[in-house]
């Protein structure tokens, strides 16, 4: 079956290097985790769950439309003389009881019902368009837990170098072979990266609590290191995407379902011109006399007050238009937000790729050459230390990039409001795979 979804996200798995027999079960990759917590978040969300009742009473309120008015029962005494208040002195005393159904003009319970179908439609458009917005939360602040976790390895890392280096460099000023602001400026560069340490635990522990939260989890709920994340999105484009979304998203269907519900108000208007008829029958039980059958046809005059009908059909016909222009509305907005989320990713991949194929390699070159040169006294110790944390930089922004590209995809889902991202509801319900 044709893929009609743009994106799918492909995962690396990372291996440990551990003893086979001591090595611990291995952890869900990313992707999967991604999936469970979106399916976690939209299954628990009570937004979601309030949207959810409130399409179940619209969907109710569809069969109420169309049904008949309430019959109406009248009890009563009729005609009785006021000197003694006898049921039987006078034959014009009469206990009555009687029958009224209203009967409303052909085609105006058909449009009501037509109303509600409408604003069925909408509700249910709304929490689409909440779910896939939700999921793309998730994934937003998974990613960037993820740029933090790796960004805190990577730190780490670093740190070990230098660390390794100081006391290299303590060694060799021992023995007169590096001078003592080589030592100083190790313990400096050390304690540097230990303060970055501290600001990206911090940063973890906020996004942590972000993430747990959309979820509906505690916010200082244990979330596992993610790793290296590299999301891959399709290689189709833009305009596919926005095809789609003009035709499939939920914000364009909560405005289509507007515009249907603000165009059959309009017609339901012009039926109250249409009069109302109201069928009425009756019993008279007298207690000397026959007993009295009687029925009758009425109906209403709304062509009475022609100006409440003009007004009423020109205040429907201004909704019509209010919402034709929400429609071509929310059209722009997702034309607009798809082009900048496209761009966006765009450039996240190019600097993604740039930093893998190019930046990343030298910055490694450049270390083991820094290295080299330090250990045999070629260099002094601030030149290898700036090799060393320029390889970590760099390694954090590619970091950061591989993530944007995830946010990207997350953004784009957003703007577009469909399930890109596997997790989302409706995701994949037309796909094979990814």
């Amino acid at each position: 079956m044709k893929t009609r979804f743009v994106f799918g996200v492909v995962f690396l798995a990372a291996a440990l290097a551990a003893p086979a027999q001591s090595a611990p079960p291995a952890a869900p990759d990313w992707r999967g985790r991604l999936r469970e917590a979106i399916a976690r978040a939209t299954s628990g969300n009570p937004d979601l769950a309030a949207m959810e009742a409130r399409i179940e009473a619209a969907r109710h309120r569809v069969p109420q439309a169309d049904v008949l008015p309430d019959p109406e029962v009248e009890v009563g005494i009729k005609d009785i003389p006021p000197s003694d208040f006898s049921l039987s002195r006078d034959d014009f005393t009469m206990e009555m009881v009687s029958g009224r159904q209203r009967f409303p003009a052909p085609g105006k319970r058909a449009a009501e019902r037509r109303v509600a179908e409408a604003q069925l439609a909408g509700a249910a458009a709304l929490h689409g368009r909440h779910a896939v917005r939700l999921a793309a939360d998730v994934a937003d602040a998974f990613f960037q837990l993820a740029e933090v976790d790796r960004r805190i390895e990577l730190s780490d890392e670093a740190r070990q170098r230098l660390k390794q280096a100081a006391q290299s460099a303590t060694e060799r000023y021992r023995v007169g072979k590096a001078a003592q602001a080589d030592v100083l400026r190790a313990n400096l560069e050390t304690t540097a990266l230990d303060e970055r340490l501290i600001s990206l635990n911090a940063q973890r522990r906020t996004q942590a609590a972000r993430f747990n939260a959309l979820q509906g989890l505690s916010p200082d709920e244990a979330v596992p290191p993610i790793g290296p994340v590299d999301p891959v999105p399709d290689a189709r484009g833009a305009e596919e995407v926005l095809r789609e979304a003009v035709e499939r998203s939920p914000a364009v269907a909560a405005a289509a379902a507007d515009l249907r519900r603000a165009q059959e108000e309009t017609r339901l208007a012009a039926l109250e011109g249409r009069p109302d008829l109201t069928a009425t029958g009756y019993y008279a039980h007298r207690r000397k006399f026959e007993d009295f059958v009687g029925g009758s046809l009425s109906f209403n005059l709304p062509f009475a007050h022609p100006r409440r009908l003009e007004e009423r059909r020109a205040e429907t016909e201004a909704l019509v238009s209010a919402a034709r222009a929400d429609l071509e509305s929310a059209r722009n907005t997702i034309r607009e937000e798809v082009a900048a989320t496209f761009a966006d990713l765009q450039k996240n991949r190019e600097q993604a790729e740039i930093y893998r194929s190019a930046i990343l390699p030298q910055a490694e070159i450049n270390l083991r050459a820094a290295r080299e040169a330090y250990s045999v006294g070629q260099i002094d110790f601030e030149t290898f230390a700036r090799a060393s944390i320029d390889l970590s930089n760099y390694q954090s922004e590619a970091a950061a990039r591989s993530a944007a590209v995830g946010r990207s995809i997350a953004a784009i889902q957003k703007a577009s409001g469909l399930p890109l991202i596997p997790g989302t509801p409706g995701w994949g319900a037309s796909d094979e795979k990814m």
